[in-house]
């Protein structure tokens, strides 16, 4: 009995492992669907739309459908994401937000809930004010945070997530008490902004830029290591006499349990499109900084990024989950 019953255990091991192949060989045989959980016009859905313009190219012609779910500081879209089969046919576009907001709240989440497949890009946030803003630079800004403690408002793309934890690190950092606006995304953030119903943003490439070549905002300062290849007179923090610098990052992920040979094929594909010359030229154009990892690369960075929002949430008391 003992033998048939291991006998029966590798056959259906055999079977479960040539099913997981056949899968891989085959896909996709429909048109994907990645979840975004935020607005469209933000950076993550404007990143995905770009790819989804090569995508047919190297996925046997089926396309890549956006499916933005936003609000809620992207839990509702993750948890949306999150029923999907792991199967190849529901992905996620997964970005630092969703990464902040497991350590600024209680969610039912953790980064264990996903399969980390390939990172794409890495941008630097970036502080932008409407066009007929009285301030000309980041010392400015920051003086008048100061001199008017919980004012001064700054408009993010979700409560607890990335931009919204950037904007509070950097506040911590000066030493400044702003007026914390969530919206549900990067998109309306930079309309309100245009409309002039804050008086700040902080966003990340290519969200505003546009509005900055239409004259509608500008840059105060780049919260990064270098100026934009887009808008090179904007200034960094740095070149402004403030050492701070946080990036925003952005990727796709599948459901936990997603075999590997199917994560490959998936991770594969990605990678042509990121290569793609047809994308490359819009992502220059939008101010993006493609960054490639594979899947293991990826899955090591997001834990390493939890890691160090966990600790930052904890030192600085951000957020309510390891304040209450």
């Amino acid at each position: 009995m003992r033998k048939i019953l291991g006998s029966l255990s590798l056959i259906v091991l055999v079977c479960l492992l040539g099913s997981a192949a056949v899968m891989a060989a085959g896909y996709p045989n429909k048109e994907v669907e990645i979840v975004v959980p935020w607005a469209a016009g933000g950076a993550t859905d404007m990143v995905f739309r770009a790819i989804s313009t090569v995508f047919p190219k190297h996925a046997n012609g089926q396309p890549l459908i956006i499916k933005n779910i936003p609000g809620g500081g992207a839990v509702p879209g993750t948890m949306e994401f999150l029923k999907g089969r792991p199967d190849g046919y529901t992905l996620l576009g997964i970005a630092t937000p969703i990464i902040t907001k497991i350590h600024m709240s209680e969610v039912p989440f953790d980064t264990d809930s996903f399969a980390p497949v390939i990172m794409v890009v890495e941008n630097p946030c970036i502080i932008m004010v409407p066009a007929n803003s009285p301030y000309q630079n980041l010392n400015e800004f920051v003086d008048a945070a100061k001199a008017n403690p919980g004012k001064i408002s700054i408009g993010n793309g979700g409560a607890g997530g990335g931009t919204h934890l950037v904007a509070l690190a950097f506040e911590n950092h000066v030493g400044a008490e702003f007026l914390h606006v969530p919206f549900g995304g990067g998109g309306p953030s930079v309309t309100a902004a245009v409309g002039g119903h804050v008086d700040s943003i902080n966003v990340s490439a290519p969200e505003g830029f546009t509005n900055v070549d239409a004259g509608q905002l500008r840059v105060l300062g780049v919260l990064g290591e270098e100026r934009l290849e887009r808008f090179p007179d904007a200034p960094t923090a740095l070149e402004q006499g403030i050492d701070f610098s946080m990036a925003m990052w952005r990727g796709v992920a599948a459901p936990a349990g997603t075999p590997d040979d199917l994560i490959k094929t998936i991770h594969d594909i990605f990678l042509a499109c990121i290569e793609d010359p047809e994308f490359l030229a819009q992502a220059e154009d939008m101010g993006l900084r493609v960054v490639h990892f594979n899947p293991e690369q990826f899955a090591e960075y997001i834990e390493s990024e939890s890691q160090a929002y966990e600790e930052l949430c904890k030192t600085k008391g951000l957020g309510d989950r390891y304040t209450k």
